[in-house]
């Protein structure tokens, strides 16, 4: 049964207010009408089975509500909580990446701002961005069965994603095409093993510079390499999510 998304604050003691887009989906697309069940999440863990009570008019925007029939926690979050910081690719590739790492179960995705990225991004551009990436983000949650809906942050400067990284306890990660010794795979089960965070920052189209991993490095972080091959930008960062949830048994 197709999920939706609702806000937090339109839950109430017995019954759920549904509004925008979702509404359109229910009653158009699917033709649901009263008596019918939902199955609505709100983004913060909690799953509700529900059933359509009523459905008014109000102007030009229709409301739905429904009726709680059985509250449920979601047992499809990862125990460890990957936060991805993204040096911002050309394109729609953003568009990509934030929807895969949310299927795949990553719980925050930081878009960066680093020294070789391309895209230039101001005013209202940065604003009508971090809107669609985070509807994207949204979207993706209600598919693929997740009980949290990841945050997709507001766009960084790199310096200022590694100071805001030094506060907390996560394991800190760079992948760096010239790293040679260090492997991911060896170092999450030498240094990551007991975290239960894990932050990973993913270069541009052009790379890292020598001098942002060495900033990085001095801000806690760790160079580490995929292998020989060098991945583009979009792939790197899913290939990551996968591998360190792969090493911390969250796939199943």
């Amino acid at each position: 049964m197709p999920r939706f998304y609702v806000l937090p604050e339109n839950i109430r003691k017995d019954n759920i207010i549904i509004t925008g887009r979702e509404v359109h989906h229910i009653l158009d697309v699917l033709q649901k009408k009263v008596g019918d069940e939902l199955t609505l999440f709100d983004g913060k863990g909690n799953e509700y089975k529900s059933e359509i009570s009523g459905i008014e008019k109000t102007g030009r925007e229709r409301v739905i509500t429904a009726k709680i029939v059985k509250t449920e926690k979601t047992l499809s979050e990862p125990g460890v909580k990957l936060t991805i910081y993204q040096s911002i690719p050309k394109g729609r590739k953003m568009d990509y990446i934030i929807q895969k790492c949310t299927e795949l179960g990553v719980v925050r995705l930081v878009p960066v701002l680093s020294e070789r990225t391309v895209v230039k991004l101001e005013g209202w551009k940065k604003e009508s961005k971090i809107r669609r990436w985070r509807e994207i983000s949204k979207n993706a949650a209600q598919q693929s069965g997740r009980g949290l809906v990841p945050e997709v942050g507001g766009i960084t400067d790199f310096s200022e994603a590694i100071r805001n990284c030094r506060r907390d306890d996560s394991c800190k990660l760079i992948l760096w095409e010239s790293e040679r010794s260090r492997h991911l795979k060896a170092f999450l089960g030498e240094n990551c093993k007991n975290k239960k965070s894990i932050a990973v920052f993913i270069g541009p189209e052009g790379g890292f510079s020598h001098e942002e991993v060495a900033e990085a490095e001095a801000g806690g972080f760790n160079s580490v390499t995929l292998g020989p091959r060098v991945l583009r930008t979009e792939t790197a960062g899913l290939i990551t999510a996968a591998l360190i949830f792969y090493e911390k048994d969250e796939l199943g």
